[in-house]
C-alpha cells in the first residue's frame, strides 16, 4: 500500500491507495503544533480500520506547512515506512519550468500540475480551491505562472470573525439578485463575487494563452471544488482528489 499526505494550511487529507487506487481518505484540521505522537495516533486508529496488518511500502508527502513536516515523518517512520518521497518542484516531473523561481512554488500546486498533465495533457490551467484560490497554467508541457487569490472559506471566516451581528451563512447559488434580508445579502454578495472572481481571472489568463486557451483544459480541485453550482460553466473537470493523484504519482516518480 501507498500512504499519501496532502498539509494544508487549514485541512490535511491522507489518503490511502492499494495497486494505483485511492481506497479511503482522512481529512483533519492541520495543527502546526501537532506532535508526531498524536499524528501517529490519528493514522494507526485510522489505518486499523481499513486494513489492519497491511504493509505501506512507501509515503508521499506535499506540504505547505514546514513546521509540521517534522512531526509527520516521524510518524510515518514510526508506521514502518521506509521510503518517504517529499513532493517539490526539484523531482523528477512530467512538465519542466519557464518560470524563474520554482523552488518557492507550493508543493499541493506541484502535484496539483504533476497530475493534470499525467491525465489530461500538457494544456491545462489548474484551480485548487484552499485557504486560497490557486491558478497554475502549463502550456506545452511547462508550468508557465500563475495566480493567487484569496479562498472562499476563508474569506468568509474573515467577515464573520470580525463582526459581531452579521450571520454565518452557507456557500451557494442564490435566486435572486437583491437579497430580503442580511443573510440573503451576504449569500449573494459571496456567491456572485466569487462567481465573478473565477470568471474574470480565468478570461484574463486564456487571453494570454495561445489560441485563447482553447487547447487547455480547465480543471478544478480541492475541498468545496464540487460544491461550486457554477463549476460547468468554467470548469471542464473537477477532480476534488487530483492534488491526492499527483501526490501518488510522485511517490512512482520512475514510472512517469
Amino acid at each position: 500500500m501507498t500512504l499519501t499526505a496532502d498539509i494544508g494550511n487549514s485541512h490535511s487529507v491522507v489518503g490511502i491507495w492499494r495497486e494505483g487506487r485511492l481506497i479511503d481518505t482522512l481529512r483533519l484540521a492541520t495543527e502546526s503544533r501537532r506532535t508526531a505522537d498524536e499524528w501517529l495516533l490519528f493514522l494507526k486508529g485510522w489505518l486499523a480500520g481499513i486494513n489492519p496488518g497491511e504493509k505501506i511500502d512507501v509515503a508521499a508527502v506535499a506540504s505547505v506547512v514546514p513546521a509540521a513536516n517534522s512531526a509527520v515523518s516521524d510518524a510515518i517512520a514510526a508506521l514502518g515506512v521506509n521510503r518517504c518521497v517529499w513532493v517539490s518542484a526539484d523531482l523528477g516531473l512530467n512538465f519542466t519550468f519557464n518560470y524563474p523561481q520554482k523552488q518557492t512554488l507550493g508543493a499541493d500546486r506541484v502535484a496539483d500540475m504533476l497530475a493534470a498533465v499525467h491525465y489530461f495533457g500538457p494544456n491545462c490551467i489548474v484551480l485548487d480551491f484552499g485557504t486560497a484560490i490557486t491558478f497554475s497554467i502549463v502550456t506545452d508541457g511547462a508550468f508557465e505562472g500563475g495566480v493567487i487569490a484569496p479562498g472562499i472559506t476563508s474569506s468568509l471566516e474573515a467577515l464573520f470573525s470580525s463582526t459581531a451581528k452579521l450571520p454565518k451563512i452557507a456557500f451557494h447559488r442564490t435566486s435572486r439578485a437583491i437579497g430580503k434580508s442580511t443573510a440573503e445579502a451576504i449569500e449573494i454578495g459571496a456567491y456572485v463575487g466569487w462567481r465573478g472572481v473565477v470568471k474574470e481571472i480565468l478570461a484574463d489568463i486564456k487571453r494570454e494563452l495561445p489560441a485563447q486557451g482553447q487547447n487547455h483544459k480547465v480543471i478544478a480541485t480541492g475541498g468545496i471544488s464540487e460544491s461550486l453550482d457554477f463549476a460547468p460553466d468554467f470548469f471542464d473537470v473537477v477532480d476534488r482528489n487530483l492534488t491526492m493523484k499527483g501526490i501518488y504519482l510522485a511517490s512512482r516518480a520512475q514510472n512517469l
